[in-house]
């Protein structure tokens, strides 16, 4: 199983927080940089991933805002993918 940590604490932007996930998942060039995009990527993976998201008790407005559709949409994308599992750590 493929073990990844996604360490998010230092991430104030959306579109950083793309970047970030695009280079730690070794998504496409071609990914679309938003959530419908990663929702495909993560759902077409069919290495067993375990994703640890880890997140800041206080992060920026924008995170914030962002954090609770990304949240949903792992929770989709692991309903749709066996191989694909995700835990969250607040630190």
């Amino acid at each position: 199983m493929k073990t990844i940590d996604l360490d998010l604490r230092c991430i104030q932007t959306v579109r950083a927080l793309h970047i970030y996930l695009q280079y730690s998942l070794s998504l496409p060039d071609y990914y679309g940089r938003n959530l419908d995009a990663l929702y495909d990527c993560l759902t077409e993976r069919r290495e067993e991933t375990c994703l640890t998201l880890r997140v800041d008790e206080a992060p920026s407005a924008e995170m914030a805002a962002f954090l609770p559709g990304l949240r949903r949409m792992l929770e989709d994308a692991q309903r749709a993918n066996p191989a694909l599992h995700v835990n969250e750590v607040e630190a």
